[in-house]
C-alpha cells in the first residue's frame, strides 16, 4: 500500500503528524510535508511551506511554485493506491480530480474546505470525487448529508484538538522556563511568513501601552524577525520548550490571536482571547462579498453567536481596548470560559486520534 498525503498547513500537518506516527509501519507514505512529518517516515515530494499562503491576492506571489508543486504531487500519484488530501481546496480539489482521472484507487478527502462559509459548490466536487469525507466540525456531516451513498461516505469521530491541544508544563514550571510574571499577555500572529510579517506592525502598536508581560510562540524562522520587532517581549520557540503555544495560550491572563485554527486551540485550552486579521485591501473586499458566515472566528461560528471579539484590518487603538477589556473585566473572561467549556463539549469524546487512526486504516484498505 502506497499513499500520498496532500496537505498545505501546519494545522492539518500537527493532525496528521498526530494520526500517523503510529499503526502505519506496513505503509509506504509519501506527501506534502515538512520535517516533523519526515521524521514519522512520511517521504517528501514537497514541501508545505511550498504552498502554504492564505488571501486572494497574497496567492498570486506563489503560483508558479504552486503549479510546480502541482506537477509534482500529480507525477507522483501514478504510483500510490490511496490519496489522502487535507483541506488546501485551491490546491487539493484539483488534484482529487487528478487522481480519478490516474486511476488512484481510493481517495479520502481530510477536514472539509469551509463550504458553509463560501464557495458551496465545492461540496459537490468533495462528494463527486472521494470515496470518503473525513469531517472534523459537528455541523459539517449534515452539509453532506445529501451526497451520501454507496460510492460517498462521510464520517465524523470528533475534532483532533480535543486530543491534541493540552499544556506540556505546568503554570509553575512555564512560568519559570519562560521567564515570566504570573499574569502576562500571550500574542500569537500566525504560522505563515505573510501573516506574520503583516501582523507584526499592527501588533507593536498595540502593545505600546500594555504594562503587562508579553509572550509571543512562534516557529523558529520567524525568531529572529520577531525578537527585532518586539524587543520587551519573551519569544518562545520549540527550541525553548515543547508546544510553546499550548502553554502560553493555557497561562495567559488574555491573548491576542490571529484567525485561524488558533482561535479554537485557545478556546480548548480555556484561554481568554480577542481575534485578529490582516490582508489586502482587494482580498478584504472580495471577501465581504463572498463570505457567507457572520464570523470569522471558530469558537463563533461552531457556537453561533459572538463570544470572542473580531477585528478584520483594526486600527491599533480599537485591537488595544479589546485586550484592555479582557484584560480588566472579570465579566468578558468569565463569559468566554463558560462558552468555551460548550465548546469542548460540542467537539467530541475524548479519544479522537485513536478513533481516526483506527478510521483510517479501515477505509484505506483496497479490497
Amino acid at each position: 500500500m502506497k499513499i500520498f498525503i496532500s496537505l498545505g498547513d501546519l494545522s492539518a500537518r500537527n493532525y496528521v503528524y498526530e494520526i500517523f506516527k503510529e499503526g502505519f509501519e506496513d505503509w509506504e507514505l509519501v506527501g506534502i510535508t515538512d520535517s516533523k512529518l519526515e521524521s514519522i517516515g512520511i517521504k517528501s515530494v514537497a514541501s508545505i511551506s511550498q504552498i502554504s499562503v492564505v488571501g486572494i491576492t497574497e496567492a498570486l506571489s506563489k503560483v508558479w511554485e504552486v503549479r510546480r508543486v502541482f506537477k509534482r504531487a500529480r507525477e507522483a500519484l501514478k504510483d500510490c493506491d490511496v490519496l489522502l488530501a487535507c483541506d488546501a481546496p485551491g490546491f487539493n480539489l484539483p488534484l482529487i480530480k487528478e487522481a480519478k482521472k490516474l486511476g488512484v484507487k481510493k481517495v479520502i478527502y481530510f477536514i472539509s474546505p469551509q463550504v458553509w462559509a463560501w464557495k458551496p459548490r465545492r461540496a459537490q466536487t468533495v462528494a463527486t470525487y472521494s470515496d470518503h469525507l473525513v469531517v472534523i466540525l459537528p455541523f459539517e456531516r449534515e452539509i453532506y448529508k445529501r451526497y451520501e451513498g454507496k460510492d460517498f461516505k462521510v464520517h465524523y469521530e470528533g475534532h483532533p484538538l480535543v486530543d491534541i491541544a493540552k499544556p506540556t508544563l505546568s503554570r509553575e514550571e512555564f512560568l519559570k522556563g519562560a521567564g515570566v510574571e504570573e499574569d502576562f499577555v500571550g500574542i500569537l500572529l500566525g504560522s505563515r511568513w505573510n501573516e506574520v510579517k503583516k501582523h507584526a506592525p499592527l501588533l507593536r502598536e498595540v502593545l505600546r501601552e500594555v504594562k503587562l508581560g508579553v509572550v509571543l510562540p512562534t516557529f523558529a524562522e520567524f525568531e529572529g524577525f520577531l525578537r527585532s520587532n518586539f524587543t520587551e517581549a519573551k519569544i518562545l520557540t520549540e527550541a525553548s520548550m515543547e508546544k510553546p503555544s499550548y502553554n502560553v495560550l493555557s497561562y495567559s491572563l488574555a491573548s491576542l490571536i490571529a484567525s485561524g485554527t488558533a482561535s479554537l486551540e485557545g478556546a480548548l485550552l480555556g484561554c481568554v482571547h480577542g481575534v485578529f486579521y490582516r490582508v489586502s485591501p482587494l482580498t478584504y473586499l472580495l471577501g465581504k462579498l463572498l463570505v457567507k458566515v457572520p464570523y470569522v472566528s471558530l469558537p463563533n461560528i461552531i457556537l453561533k453567536k459572538r463570544v470572542v471579539p473580531e477585528h478584520i484590518n483594526p486600527d491599533p487603538k480599537e485591537l488595544r481596548k479589546t485586550l484592555s477589556d479582557l484584560l480588566e473585566r472579570e465579566d468578558l473572561r468569565n463569559r468566554q470560559k463558560e462558552a468555551f467549556s460548550e465548546i469542548r463539549h460540542l467537539l467530541g469524546e475524548k479519544g479522537v486520534v485513536e478513533r481516526l487512526r483506527n478510521l483510517f486504516r479501515e477505509i484505506m484498505k483496497i479490497s
